[in-house]
């Protein structure tokens, strides 16, 4: 059947006229069998192929931005051979930076910054929530992050964890919007006067580190972008860079349980096989 209707569609196609018959004579149309199997083979055809052309697209996206993982790896490195960015020096106090050494050397790491993913609004970036184990403290101590995230091409990320540090119940008569970063109010049903803050320009460009189809409504799905003395030991002088979830006490924001795409890309500077042996794909 299949052969027979492009040997057809060939003949239609064709200036020339079907061996046996004359211009004039040939017959012209296709029954409506025909074209509903046409009809059928296309949609099975665009089926397979556009997804297939999407995840492709939605792949190289992500490739970048972890080539931008690696891009802020390689910064925090320079800095770290430069001076020791985690001292006490740099810090409010010494329990800080004890706790924040203890935290570089668990398997949840410790944050750089994270981001709240939802389905409808735009990703809200901010350098901590809650008690987990963050470096947000390091902002304004020498500078040290601040050039880490210029840098790294960040230096918008940069500007909200800075302002989200020095005004962490994020009020909107507090965070203002500069030329990197936009800082918008809206309402989540529960919270009247809620601010989110993100990049004017883009930094990540795939679908995964932009939104969420986990959640709609309120809520959101939160990744964190962490940091880990690699292999977790301090004598290595380096750092790794991974994305995992949120909260230390969540299997998934270990190291070895990177975010994983279900295109295959692990977020995390130890590579695939290191770093996301424990993970499951997240669309």
């Amino acid at each position: 059947m299949v052969t027979k209707i492009l040997k057809r569609i060939t003949e239609f196609c064709s200036y020339k006229a079907p061996e046996g018959t004359t211009r004039n004579s040939r017959k012209a149309g296709f029954t409506i069998v025909e074209l509903m199997v046409v009809i059928i083979i296309v949609n099975v055809l665009a089926g397979i192929g556009v997804p297939k052309c999407t995840d492709l697209i939605e792949k190289s996206k992500q490739k970048v931005d972890l080539m931008k993982l690696h891009l802020l790896k390689d910064a925090i490195n320079r800095h770290l051979y430069e001076s020791d960015m985690f001292s006490v020096s740099n810090a409010a106090d010494s329990t800080y930076t004890k706790d924040l050494q203890k935290c570089l050397k668990e398997g949840s790491g410790a944050a750089l910054f994270i981001i709240e993913l939802h389905k409808v609004m735009p990703a809200n970036y901010q350098g901590k929530r809650d008690a987990q184990c963050n470096v947000s403290e390091l902002m304004r101590r020498g500078g040290f992050l601040k050039d880490v995230f210029d840098e790294a091409g960040m230096g918008a990320i940069g500007d909200i964890v800075a302002q989200r540090y020095e005004h962490p119940d994020g009020k909107a008569s507090e965070i203002q919007s500069n030329s990197r970063f936009t800082a918008t109010t809206t309402s989540n049903g529960e919270n009247k006067n809620y601010v989110r803050t993100y990049p004017t320009n883009p930094v990540f460009i795939s679908r995964a580190l932009n939104t969420s189809s986990y959640y709609s409504g309120t809520n959101q799905y939160r990744v964190a972008f962490k940091i880990q003395w690699t292999d977790k030991k301090p004598e290595s002088h380096s750092v790794e860079v991974f994305i995992g979830k949120e909260k230390a006490s969540d299997s998934e924001g270990r190291w070895d349980s990177a975010l994983l795409t279900c295109q295959d890309v692990c977020f995390s500077t130890y590579g695939r096989d290191k770093g996301c042996k424990k993970s499951t794909c997240m669309r």
